[in-house]
């Protein structure tokens, strides 16, 4: 039987989803420069600057799925130079569906996890508020949180409140292409 404590736990936990979106595609401009921000991470999007700077500090592995052939994991390691995002992603309240703000990144490569934990570290800093435990939900949280500790240990931007503690799953729809070693 369960004690109290972890019981209470998994009541007051944070709960988020993650996705990517790969049709919010943006082609490059022929002038850059033009390219004026309205509302530089004021809004859901995250603050240009200090996301390039995590960018350009992060590395990404060219690792493949090892549980099914993920697109979202694949989709990375393809290469569109006409474009400069070749998607979005997003944390957002498991429970109520709503986007948490200052969490939706642009993908360059497709979704890779440089991009995605920028996003998930920001989100937990968002909502931290006395609550250590979050659990986050993502199509590939198997591949994810394999080496999550260490990217945020090692990249400029990543950073997590003290006592975090996070659990890693797959959403009920995204089950079918996963092993049951995704999980131990």
């Amino acid at each position: 039987m369960l004690t109290f404590d972890v019981q209470c736990r998994w009541l007051v936990m944070k709960r988020f989803v993650v996705d990517g979106n790969f049709t919010a595609q943006h082609m490059n401009m022929r002038q850059p420069e033009l390219d004026i921000f309205l509302s530089d991470g004021l809004g859901y999007m995250v603050e240009e600057g200090d996301y390039k700077a995590h960018l350009a500090s992060a590395t990404e592995s060219r690792e493949r799925s090892t549980c099914s052939n993920h697109r979202a994991v694949n989709a990375a390691n393809t290469n569109r130079s006409n474009l400069r995002a070749t998607g979005v992603g997003a944390t957002a309240c498991a429970r109520h569906g709503c986007f948490i703000p200052h969490c939706v990144v642009d993908f360059q490569k497709g979704e890779r996890h440089m991009n995605i934990d920028y996003s998930i570290c920001n989100a937990i800093k968002h909502a931290a508020k006395g609550i250590d435990d979050t659990l986050v939900i993502y199509d590939v949280g198997c591949q994810w949180s394999l080496h999550f500790a260490e990217r945020v240990n090692n990249y400029y931007g990543l950073t997590l409140p003290d006592n975090t503690e996070i659990v890693a799953a797959v959403g009920k729809f995204h089950l079918s292409a996963h092993k049951l070693a995704c999980f131990p």
